[in-house]
Formats: C-alpha cells, structure tokens, sequence
C-alpha cells in the first residue's frame, strides 16, 4: 500500500502548495517564549485596529 497513493493524498498536496515553508522554519527558531510573545503583540494589533475602525465608523455616522 505504500507504492499508492489515495484521494487524502492529493488533497494534502494541494494544501501544501499554497504553504509558505519559509515562515515555519523562521516561526520554529524562535524560543517559546518568543513565540508567544509574538501572538500577544499580534493580539494588541489587532485590539487597535478594531478600536480604530469602530472610531472611524462612529465618525462616518456622526457626519451623516
């Protein structure tokens, strides 16, 4: 069965296309704590961005 390959196969294929590697090998040599680090900064972002959309939606219906 090894010689064969099924549907699952392809199917992993097609993922592994659109995957850049490279941003697993740099996100694999950071320390945990690194890692971590960094979906809390992501985290902050995107609290900041969503505070600022709303601001900017807030504003857009107070002109109206």
């Amino acid at each position: 069965m090894s010689g064969e390959r099924s549907s699952i196969d392809d199917i992993i294929d097609l993922y592994k296309r659109d995957v850049d590697v490279t941003l697993l090998d740099e996100c694999l040599k950071r320390t945990v704590e690194e890692r971590i680090l960094a979906v809390q900064e992501f985290g902050r972002v995107r609290e900041e961005l969503q505070a600022a959309m709303q601001r900017a939606q807030a504003e857009k219906r107070d002109e109206v």
